[in-house]
């Protein structure tokens, strides 16, 4: 699991993150971004989600890696997020280290 401290700025996604609510999340992370401190994202409180959330992290996770910010998981991906990563194939390529993001073990 991942140690926090003052320097990082936890982002708790948590229940149901869908389609039908994704604005509430992406508004969310958009804020985080605007702060300086590296962003770190608990998603452990996921129970239901789909498509448009694994996008969306792919998408934040990519422009952080673009502007040399670090975005980081609080622990590895399960429960639903995972499930939702092996239907979409997301595990399936490690190209662009999408699998060592999601399936991380965590910082200590």
């Amino acid at each position: 699991m991942l140690s926090l401290s003052d320097d990082h700025l936890p982002v708790y996604f948590s229940d149901d993150v869908t389609i039908l609510n994704i604005d509430k999340a992406y508004l969310e992370l958009s804020a985080a971004f605007l702060q300086e401190k590296p962003v770190i994202l608990d998603i452990s409180g996921v129970t239901e989600t789909d498509l448009t959330f694994v996008q969306m992290i792919e998408s934040a996770r990519r422009q952080a890696a673009a502007s040399g910010r670090d975005l980081v998981l609080s622990r590895p991906a399960e429960g639903a997020v995972l499930e939702v990563l092996r239907r979409g194939g997301f595990l399936d390529d490690d190209v662009c280290n999408r699998a060592e993001f999601w399936l991380q073990e965590g910082f200590q």
